[in-house]
């Protein structure tokens, strides 16, 4: 039986099909984003919906005639809209990468051990307060709000529900109930008479609608937040696993039997795919999206450095947490020289970006208060095979490498009911970390340095 999915990120809509046996079919539609001021990063409803829908026609005829199981979505986290009492989008959708919600963070301050997050101008809470602040009219007229996944699903059933990972990821959950956060949100303004009912991932919400490329009445069924699927797929459910899920951007994420209590509040915890796990989860920033920007001037393939170089490309922090997260120095390449190299470019992003890895995987492993038992890389960043390879050699440990849309294996078991996959076979062998160890401070002691020079950059 065969299942079919969307996945909504920042940049494109993804549409695939799969079976037990793998993928069979994947479309990608470029997406835009819109940036009607400095901060603000939104999505045009009309033209999103017609790329899902154009991605799923598409890939529903690449993988031809077949038996389907159901249908299910995942999406970015923290993004949302708006929708009237006729269930239509009140303007323009919130990507998750919108920072209106700045003035506004102080509503999570000494939240974490309920919401799981520390206060972040990207967080939905704060950005909801922003809407409501700013724009008084559109929040009166606001019968839903809806996250990504739960507009796209509603488009496809006509239910308007909401998957709990979601409202975890915008800090509007009491993540160890697995519950809207009441009080909270309460006290804030928001209420949650506009939020929808709270669905656990893998329940079928309805059923598809005519008019969508497949079967109208097959099962409709919660997906997850993009990152849970991506990592769950890649055989990250398992205790003892970090997998890194390495795109444009780069989270480190553990899964556990109970959410996470960290006294230092440096990762953020929501639930996780099944109704038994959660997920801790820090993030490496964007290295992956400069590294993308670099290869993209560049002919050639990436490769593997030989060794430390000593060119610093400062993308990311050294590990995740409030304090970082909200000094983040710009993007900066420190020792150019007139005789630099586009291979030196590459190699210090490169290194930069495994640098921030590493630093994640070790802070969780602080955090879960044990060593990993398995590093899994997936993702668009696992494809070339740098930074599995590197991560190899600065961590000093095997690395599993899961090739393909990892989110793809975990939307069949989700749909089918069918096993959940296990570690990749795909091992890259444990290198020696001394020589990058004296580089990777000095890497961190420039990223220092640059905070403190350019505080709030």
């Amino acid at each position: 039986m065969r299942v079919a999915g969307l996945d909504l990120g920042g940049s494109s809509v993804k549409a695939w099909v799969a079976d037990a046996s793998g993928l069979l079919a994947e479309v990608a539609v470029p997406v835009p984003t819109l940036r009607p001021q400095r901060h603000r990063a939104e999505l045009d409803p009309a033209v999103w919906e017609q790329a899902c829908r154009t991605a799923l026609a598409r890939v529903v005829e690449q993988a031809g005639p077949g038996e389907w199981a159901g249908l299910t979505v995942a999406s970015l986290r923290q993004g949302f809209l708006l929708l009237d009492a006729a269930g239509q989008p009140l303007s323009n959708g919130v990507l998750n990468s919108d920072r209106r919600g700045a003035p506004h963070t102080g509503v999570l301050e000494g939240r974490h051990a309920l919401t799981g997050h520390w206060p972040a101008p990207e967080l939905t809470l704060p950005k909801l307060l922003a809407v409501q602040a700013e724009e008084p009219d559109r929040w009166a007229a606001t019968a839903r709000v809806l996250f990504v996944h739960d507009w796209v699903v509603a488009l496809l059933t006509g239910e308007q529900v909401t998957e709990v990972s979601y409202a975890c990821a915008g800090a509007m959950a009491d993540v160890a109930a697995r519950g809207w956060a009441g009080d909270l949100l309460q006290e804030c303004g928001v209420g949650t008479s506009r939020l929808a009912p709270l669905v656990q991932a893998g329940d079928v919400v309805g059923r598809l609608r005519p008019g969508w490329a497949l079967p109208a009445g097959m099962p409709v069924v919660a997906g997850c937040g993009d990152t849970q699927l991506a990592a769950a797929g890649a055989g990250g459910l398992a205790d003892g696993v970090v997998t890194v899920v390495a795109g444009s951007s780069t989270p480190v994420q553990a899964s556990s039997a109970l959410p996470m209590r960290d006294p230092l509040e440096r990762p953020w915890v929501s639930t996780h795919v099944t109704a038994d796990r959660w997920a801790a989860e820090g993030n490496a920033g964007y290295p992956g999206t400069a590294q993308g920007w670099w290869d993209g001037l560049q002919a050639g393939s990436a490769r593997v450095p030989d060794g430390p170089g000593e060119l610093v490309a400062v993308t990311a922090a050294p590990y995740w947490s409030r304090e970082t997260w909200e000094h983040q120095p710009p993007t900066s390449l420190v020792g150019l020289r007139p005789d630099t190299t586009a291979e030196q470019v590459a190699g210090a992003l490169a290194e930069a970006h495994a640098y921030a890895v590493a630093g994640g995987v070790v802070d969780l492993e602080r955090a879960l208060g044990r060593p990993a038992e398995a590093v899994v890389v997936c993702g668009g960043g696992a494809a070339d095979g740098v930074l599995p390879a590197l991560l190899a050699q600065v961590l000093g440990r095997q690395v599993h490498v899961a090739h393909g849309p990892t989110a793809a294996a975990a939307g069949v078991a989700l749909v089918t009911g069918a096993d959940w996959p296990g570690l990749p076979d795909d091992v890259v062998a444990a290198g020696d970390p001394e020589p990058w160890e004296a580089a990777r401070t000095r890497w961190v002691e420039v990223t220092a340095g640059l905070r403190a020079a350019l505080p709030g950059a």
